[in-house]
């Protein structure tokens, strides 16, 4: 317990002397550059967003209950895996199997995959 207690103080401390030493004073300012302690800041320049950097919003879907995935859309053998109720992602790509449901492609921790739209979800399509 007395090293636990001891590596806890120690840690504290380095802390404390690294936030202390990180937090330099502002020694003089000018026109576009300031110099603290010995480095020289300049003032960064305005980003341009063009039309051309502005996407779309895709889909979000909320799962209510546990949900399959697939790699491939119409899949009737074992899932890749299984989604709990949570709110999920989508790449903006939907397509209809031969029977009518409607399949999305989504963003897993596999990568992308498909899952079959359950009717309790819910979509939520964005508005520009």
């Amino acid at each position: 317990m007395k090293k636990i207690a001891s590596f806890t103080v120690a840690v504290g401390l380095m802390a404390c002397i690294a936030a202390t030493a990180s937090a330099a004073d502002v020694t003089g300012t000018t026109t576009g550059t300031t110099t603290v302690t010995g480095s020289t800041y300049t003032e960064q320049f305005e980003t341009v967003i063009t039309p051309a950097d502005i996407h779309p919003a895709t889909p979000m879907i909320i799962l209510t209950k546990t949900t399959a995935f697939h790699f491939t859309v119409g899949s009737t053998t074992t899932p890749a895996g299984w989604l709990g109720a949570q709110t999920i992602d989508t790449t903006g790509q939907v397509m209809t199997d031969t029977w009518g449901n409607e399949w999305r492609e989504i963003y897993t921790w596999l990568g992308k995959a498909w899952i079959k739209v359950p009717a309790s979800a819910y979509i939520i399509t964005p508005t520009m």
